[in-house]
């Protein structure tokens, strides 16, 4: 067995040709949920779409086909080097950039931004992901984005501290294992991933430690309002009949 501490989230960097498979998602159902209340919203079919955090582009392949114009945003190269290798992704435009300092470029007519949020600890960096993506939007352009809610992670994690996963690859065997503890002063989450690979006769490991931080509705609100956006919905998922960790919000600017 071989061990190494990587320096940068293998998740999202040496095993990112992989996180499809360990990280499945209702993704064809979720951008129906997405279309729907995009459309709710006045946002037309072929209108112009950020996918902030687009990682494998799952979400803006499945975006594209139904007609929007999608660029897709990421900060991590080897999630585009999958993301542009998926079918359809000629139909996506992948751009390398971080999410809190984007470049400047094009606005857009709504942004869907899945998941990232949660990586951002500092009160600066979180308003400013809000003031770009108020930059980056359209005159009563649309935001649709989901944060981990912290009342509900709580109970989750309470229950299921540890996740395991193992698939088979086109590479090996490959076992994926996140242990989750609660930090409650700071709303974080302190995780340790480890994603173990055997080929053959050969193992390796891999070991990342690193921290989320969770969202309360009412931190939300406040981020929202602060940067100009009006009549955000809440709910608990993608699928408004459902209620998930997830606090997946609607915004407009005005």
């Amino acid at each position: 067995m071989l061990g190494a501490t990587s320096t940068a989230r293998p998740f999202y960097g040496s095993f990112a040709w992989a996180y499809d498979q360990l990280s499945e998602r209702a993704v064809t159902a979720e951008c129906g949920h997405i279309a729907a209340t995009l459309s709710g919203r006045g946002v037309a079919p072929d209108a112009s779409l950020l996918d902030a955090g687009c990682g494998t582009g799952r979400y803006a392949v499945e975006l594209a086909q139904r007609g929007y114009r999608v660029t897709g945003l990421d900060a991590s190269p080897e999630l585009l080097d999958v993301a542009r290798q998926r079918p359809g992704a000629s139909a996506v435009t992948f751009v390398a950039a971080d999410l809190v300092r984007p470049p400047a470029g094009p606005r857009y007519d709504a942004i869907l931004c899945r998941g990232v949020l949660n990586d951002l600890l500092e009160e600066e960096d979180r308003l400013d992901a809000f003031w770009g993506f108020a930059r980056a939007l359209n005159p009563a352009g649309v935001l649709v984005f989901d944060v981990r809610e912290w009342e509900a992670t709580v109970r989750r994690k309470s229950r299921e501290p540890v996740h395991e996963k193992t698939v088979e690859t086109r590479r090996g065997t490959l076992t994926f294992r996140s242990d989750t503890r609660l930090d409650h002063a700071t709303r974080q989450l302190r995780i340790a991933e480890r994603h173990v690979l055997t080929t053959g006769p050969v193992t390796t490991s891999t070991l990342y430690d690193f921290v989320m931080r969770c969202w309360t509705r009412d931190e939300v609100q406040r981020l929202l309002a602060q940067t100009g956006f009006v009549a955000a919905d809440y709910r608990g998922g993608y699928d408004p009949t459902l209620s998930t960790d997830r606090l997946v919000v609607v915004a407009s600017q005005p």
